[in-house]
């Protein structure tokens, strides 16, 4: 075959810097849509970029991260829960408590009575619809018996207390506990 070499030819040659002529002002040229890339075309490289976008996100998303549980355990949680609970806290149902309870075995003519004094005082700010009392009395190595103490819906006044005082039968077996609450749902 003539004119096609069999082997590749080696040339010698030298790298010139190019030289630039400055012109006065550039001409205003928009570029030729034959110069902008193809909305298809995605270009080399293009799942490089997306991995070194991710790549900032991912740390800064760590820092933040970071940043929040060093502020939570450095006592950030009592800047957010403390209101939160002081809110709860002067709810109504959390304005009305029962205090100065006092229990004790009083015997009568051969029965014993287990005699249960305490009040309920409203500390909120606004008044507040008393309900019924619970008194929950556990015998020892036995049931636990729920006694109501109607109250007569009793509208206690901000600061107001109620004293209540109820006599009940003592369980047979002794007492292990008494608790007293208000109603559920009464409120």
């Amino acid at each position: 075959m003539q004119g096609v070499p069999d082997q590749p030819r080696l040339v010698a040659g030298e790298i010139l810097p190019a030289q630039t002529v400055a012109r006065a002002s550039p001409p205003a040229t928009e570029p030729s849509a034959a110069a902008l890339p193809s909305p298809g075309f995605s270009g080399f490289g293009a799942d490089d970029r997306r991995q070194a976008k991710a790549g900032p996100l991912l740390f800064w998303s760590t820092v933040v991260l970071a940043v929040f549980l060093v502020f939570w355990i450095a006592g950030g949680h009592r800047l957010v829960l403390d209101p939160l609970a002081e809110t709860i806290r002067n709810s109504p149902a959390q304005a009305l408590q029962i205090e100065d309870v006092a229990s004790r075995i009083e015997r009568h003519e051969g029965r014993a009575f287990l005699v249960v004094d305490g009040a309920a005082r409203n500390n909120g700010g606004e008044p507040l619809l008393l309900p019924s009392i619970v008194i929950s009395v556990a015998e020892t190595d036995g049931p636990t018996l729920r006694y109501y103490l109607e109250t007569n819906q009793v509208v206690l006044g901000p600061g107001q207390a109620h004293d209540f005082s109820s006599r009940l039968d003592a369980p047979s077996k002794g007492v292990a506990s008494v608790s007293i609450t208000f109603q559920e749902g009464s409120r």
